[in-house]
Formats: structure tokens, sequence, C-alpha cells
């Protein structure tokens, strides 16, 4: 299960593999970019509910699956089970990477403006 401290985690790895270095505060800022700015894409293949996408968008901010539920007003199982097949449907082993993919596929549209470096070096 997904947490906002695995998901800092996740963003400094791919951070460091790219020689980009982020703080876990900087990390941090980036998931809750990524969930707030989510909004729902298409992809030929994949047809998200509602509930789907929500669940989806609770990964990208960090959530975890009780958080999810609670903000949704759906039981723990159902988001467990939303989660679980998002991970099959898009081949990931991990909520970070179900992110990933999800965003890539343009399931996840990113619109809102990246958040500013610190220091101001945009």
């Amino acid at each position: 299960m997904i947490n906002a401290r695995v998901m800092r985690r996740h963003i400094i790895a791919v951070a460091d593999r790219l020689d980009l270095p982020l703080t876990m505060q900087q990390a941090g800022s980036l998931a809750n970019w990524i969930a707030a700015s989510a909004t729902r894409g298409s992809h030929p293949d994949f047809n998200l509910t509602d509930q789907q996408h929500a669940v989806l968008v609770g990964l990208a901010s960090g959530e975890d699956a009780q958080a999810t539920a609670d903000r949704i007003r759906r039981s723990l199982d159902i988001v467990k089970t939303h989660r679980r097949l998002l991970y099959t449907a898009l081949g990931a082993k991990t909520g970070a990477q179900a992110v990933a993919i999800a965003i890539d596929l343009g399931l996840l549209n990113l619109n809102a403006q990246a958040p500013a470096r610190a220091g101001g070096d945009n």
C-alpha cells in the first residue's frame, strides 16, 4: 500500500537517477502537486469510472487506502479492490508505478503549472 512517505521516496529515487537532487519536502510538494493537478484523461484501452479515477488520484497524492475510502465515502474493501484492478490493468506492481503509467497513458492529465523550485530558480 502506498503512502505519502513511499511516494516521496519514489520521486526522490527517480530524481536521483536523473541527477536532479530533491529534498523530501520538495518531493512531497511534487506528489501533492501531481494529485491536485490531476484531471481525468482518456485512453482508448482504458475507461475509468469516477471511483477508479478518484482512487488513482489518491495514489498520486500518496493517500493510504483508508484516507481514500474516507474521501470518496466508500468502504476500504472497495478502494483496495479498485487499487488491485488498476495495478493489474496497468501492469503495475506499486502505486507509484501505477501513477507513472497512468500519466504516461494520459489517464491523469497534469494541467496545473509546475511548482516553483526552491530559491526561485525556474
